[in-house]
């Protein structure tokens, strides 16, 4: 690969999608786009433009962007979308579509992000797709492989289905089901008595369930559909690495793992394991704060480099009407200001780059005109103008020192549960798969962490040994071998903070009739008194915790459930309005643990108050640890870098205005003897470890603290 930019952050776009940009304005933007400080432009390779009839192929606009990028020292990442099929293939193969749980056989359509057709068409599951989808990802790489333009392969755009009505119960599928299941039960008298499907005597007799709801046949199925999802992108990136060993192959999901594990294979955990470099799209759709999105994406990389591969730069116009409210975060972007911050929160988050889905907007479709930070022509914008200003800083002006250091580690991590994450999702109803309860919990239990001025990291069963603290929202369903491995961590030094219900169900959704269960009332030092499960009526739901001086009780805001507690070996620290136990502590082996019989990340996400945040904040204390840093003003966030021996501090200010801030840090995490200004301006303050700097609106200072 010759990269000749080396640039620190990579800055780009999506830049061709058949047929826009036109091809007379092609090499005016690469020279726009080399001005302008950017290194890096992906574009989208639709199989339903190129493979125009079986193995004639038609790469003349793609052969052209290549050459440009060589020409121009613009870095070429080629997305294969073979999401698009070819039209003579969706015809010769009718059997092959894609079947919706109804029954229905998905037709041709147009992909609303580029005016090609073929659109989520064909199943790979059937040989006939595969084979022909094979065939043009092995004959694209062998064609751009020693191209000096290339720097590497996106894989599965996005990688999610986005929704569940895109699970595939076409009769492939339902094959590779079985087969799945053949694995996993062995005997087809196991899989009745797991199902509930006694009568069971033959395989072919197992089939994808058609309607959701907390039967072990349901986590299964969406235990199948994601780890097929997989498969199939692992089979993407083999073929291509079989043919070019040398490139990038590099993916991006919408770090929305928090929901999309459970709703439509969004798992950014299990697409970074097929990626050199893992991204992530983020958009006001998402949900989540752009800060929990970037800690998502860097979490799942586990030390891989990342970045933003799409961060919307304009407005968007779809979906829009003259009545209801005025929906202002579809223009948040237009303002060049929000660019800036964006990028500063994306950055603090250690992205190696920041990208937009449009160069220059779209002249088809539903997405016309949207997102680009370039006019509709191609001409400069007051956005345009804010990214270039940012790449020059980021690569031309900044230190480079300033990249070679990383994110500190999280004081705590979330625990993603994908069993509690479908009980969740089933829970909430399935038409409500962008808003489910645990996505919300997650969400909650983030945001409130961030507001007290806690960095959070997120974990899987995997990697829970890295951590000494951990929070795990919504623990409603476990299965039984993560169970014992979170008891053994416990009893080995770690410290959990649950919500209720913890391990209420196994990984099937079977309800144990004792709670907690499976050695766990050991573990907590408590049984449980009464439960409710109805969000309708605990929407407002509060529970008191006494101060660290017992002077007084603050009202901390639960939700969803209610567990209340008789204590055995535990203390009680917690009490619901009736008296009843509502939070318990206790120590177990080298470990500690606090288990809430409510929600209280819930409460956060619907209705932050101030106590529920001090609560957050003393999970630290809970075992014994000073939180690294303060600062007093809500709007503002500061994220600590390391380069192993000095600090970098980032301070991002979200507010319009232009604030003084005060940073207490805990010296102890913090060591350092000189502070230097390197981005921002005025005079630093420092008085015992208690900062005193300027941030601008809508951006970021930069401070060195030098050991």
């Amino acid at each position: 690969m010759d990269n000749t930019n080396h640039p620190f952050i990579n800055i780009g776009a999506v830049y061709f999608r058949k047929s826009a940009p036109p091809k007379e304005d092609w090499e005016r933007d690469y020279k726009r786009a080399k001005l302008d400080g950017h290194t890096i432009f992906r574009h989208w390779f639709s199989w339903n433009a190129i493979e125009v009839e079986p193995n004639v192929f038609d790469w003349e606009d793609y052969d052209r962007q290549l050459d440009l990028a060589a020409q121009y020292g613009i870095d070429t990442i080629i997305a294969e979308m073979i999401i698009d099929t070819p039209e003579w293939l969706n015809h010769k193969h009718l059997d092959a579509r894609i079947e919706a749980a109804d029954g229905s056989k998905r037709v041709s359509e147009m992909h609303g992000s580029c005016a090609t057709g073929g659109h989520y068409c064909m199943c790979l599951d059937h040989k006939e797709v595969e084979l022909a989808a094979k065939n043009f990802l092995t004959t694209m790489a062998i064609r751009y492989k020693d191209h000096p333009g290339l720097m590497g392969y996106d894989i599965w755009n996005e990688a999610t289905l986005y929704d569940p009505k895109r699970f595939c119960y076409c009769p492939a599928t339902q094959e590779r089901f079985r087969a799945w299941l053949k694995l996993k039960y062995k005997d087809i008298k196991a899989l009745g008595q797991a199902w509930g499907r006694y009568s069971l005597t033959d395989w072919a007799q197992a089939e994808l369930p058609r309607t959701f709801n907390l039967y072990p046949e349901v986590f299964d199925a969406i235990a199948f559909w994601n780890d097929n999802a997989f498969y199939w992108m692992k089979w993407r990136r083999d073929i291509l690495k079989s043919v070019d060993p040398e490139h990038l192959v590099v993916s991006h999901g919408n770090s929305r793992s928090f929901n999309d594990i459970a709703t439509s294979c969004g798992d950014d955990w299990r697409a970074a394991l097929q990626s050199d470099i893992f991204g992530y799209t983020y958009y006001y759709g998402i949900a989540c704060h752009p800060l929990m999105a970037g800690d998502i994406i860097r979490s799942a990389s586990k030390g891989k480099a990342f970045w933003r591969a799409e961060a919307i730069g304009n407005s968007i116009w779809a979906d829009r009407k003259p009545i209801g409210r005025y929906q202002s975060e579809k223009d948040q972007m237009s303002y060049p200001e929000n660019i800036r911050l964006d990028f500063m929160l994306t950055l603090a988050t250690g992205a190696s780059g920041y990208m937009t889905p449009r160069w220059r907007p779209l002249l088809d479709g539903p997405l016309f005109g949207a997102f680009g930070w370039y006019g509709m022509d191609g001409s400069q914008t007051e956005r345009s103008e804010m990214v270039a200003s940012l790449a020059k800083w980021c690569n031309d002006s900044s230190p480079g020192a300033l990249w070679k250091a990383r994110p500190m580690k999280g004081e705590v991590a979330i625990l993603i549960l994908e069993e509690a994450q479908i009980f969740g999702f089933i829970q909430s109803g399935i038409n409500d798969y962008y808003n489910h309860y645990y996505g919300q919990c997650i969400q909650g239990a983030y945001e409130a962490l961030m507001d007290a001025d806690i960095q959070c990291d997120f974990v899987r069963m995997e990697d829970i040994d890295a951590y000494d603290l951990i929070y795990v929202p919504y623990p409603v369903a476990i299965p039984d071998e993560k169970m014992q491995k979170i008891k053994s961590w416990i009893s080995n030094g770690g410290h959990l903070v649950a919500e209720g219900c913890f391990g209420y169900f196994n990984g099937h959704g079977h309800a144990h009739s004792t709670q907690p269960n499976r050695g766990y009332e050991e573990v907590f030092g408590c049984r449980e008194k009464a439960v409710s499960f109805a969000p309708d009526r605990w929407n407002e739901l509060t529970f008191s915790v006494e101060s660290q001086k017992h002077e007084q009780a603050d009202l901390v805001g639960g939700g969803l459930y209610r567990q209340a507690y008789e204590v055995t070996t535990g203390t009680p620290v917690g009490h619901y309005e009736d008296g009843s136990v509502a939070c318990v502590a206790h120590d177990y082996g080298k470990g500690s643990v606090r288990i809430v019989g409510t929600m209280p990340s819930y409460s956060y996400k619907k209705s932050p108050t101030h106590n529920t945040k001090r609560w957050f904040a003393t999970l630290l204390a809970f075992i014994g640890k000073k939180q690294r840093l303060q600062v007093n003003q809500k709007e503002v966030i500061a994220r600590p870098w390391t380069d192993g021996k000095d600090t970098y501090l980032w301070v991002v200010n979200q507010n319009q205005k232009d604030l003084t801030v005060e940073i207490k840090l805990n010296t102890e995490c913090i060591r350092y003897k000189k502070s230097l200004l390197i981005k921002g301006f005025g005079d630093i303050s420092d008085s015992n470890g208690i900062l005193t700097l300027q941030v601008l609106g809508r951006d970021a200072t930069i401070v060195k603290l030098e050991l």
